[in-house]
């Protein structure tokens, strides 16, 4: 199948989930949720036939504990929802190393751009903590994701123009689906949230992965 062809179906597909949010209809999102994933881990798989490196099976890695934490998170419930967070917590292990790997030369320290993510993760916990039990998973993910989106900025001059607005673009968007998804969960109710959450998830893994994957060694 050609790559190309793989994500206008992933697209559609999002889309389609969005939708089922709007509605709402919970059997088309327990429905599409399951293969959003998959499709880009196929698409990763096709589009490096025959050049297949650590970099492309870390990424696929990378999405495939994403798609086990959109599988556990389809379920309700406190132990779900903690399973979720470790495993989206490994697949941004895995993005921090990828993003590190993925650049000419070992990224330098640069204050001045990791600023603006380490402001926002501050007010991020202003807002959301204390949360109980949830306080400490959501201190660790969240410094995580931070050091994800820092990262990512780092790569200027690193990596190609293309693979780094990408990759930047997907990290912020990740950051801003996590943080919807915190807020809705341990601090107030967002109208139309889990729409708003999808959108840029889904936004953020397909920018991630072409960012890394328009990488070249």
């Amino acid at each position: 199948m050609n790559p190309r062809f793989i994500l206008w179906i992933y697209i559609a597909l999002s889309l389609t989930h969005v939708v089922a949010h709007l509605i709402p209809s919970e059997e088309l999102q327990r429905f599409t949720k399951p293969l959003l994933m998959p499709l880009l881990i196929f698409y990763v798989y096709r589009s490096s036939l025959g050049k297949t490196t650590a970099k492309t099976l870390l990424l696929s890695g990378a999405l495939f504990f994403s798609w086990l934490g959109d599988v556990v998170l389809i379920y309700t419930g406190e132990g779900y929802f903690r399973a979720g967070i470790g495993l989206f917590l490994i697949a941004q292990l895995l993005y921090v190393y990828i993003l590190l790997k993925s650049s000419y030369q070992r990224p330098q320290f640069d204050i001045l751009k990791a600023i603006p993510f380490v402001f926002y993760a501050a007010l991020l916990f202003y807002l959301l903590l204390p949360a109980g039990d949830f306080s400490v998973p959501i201190i660790i993910y969240g410094l995580v994701i931070m050091v994800m989106a820092i990262m990512a900025r780092y790569r200027e001059g690193n990596t190609s123009d293309e693979s780094y607005k990408l990759a930047l673009l997907g990290s912020v968007f990740f950051l801003l689906s996590d943080s919807i998804l915190a807020y809705d969960s341990f601090k107030s109710a967002i109208p139309y949230s889990g729409a708003f959450i999808m959108a840029t998830y889904c936004a953020a893994q397909l920018m991630l992965m072409q960012g890394i994957l328009r990488h070249v060694d």
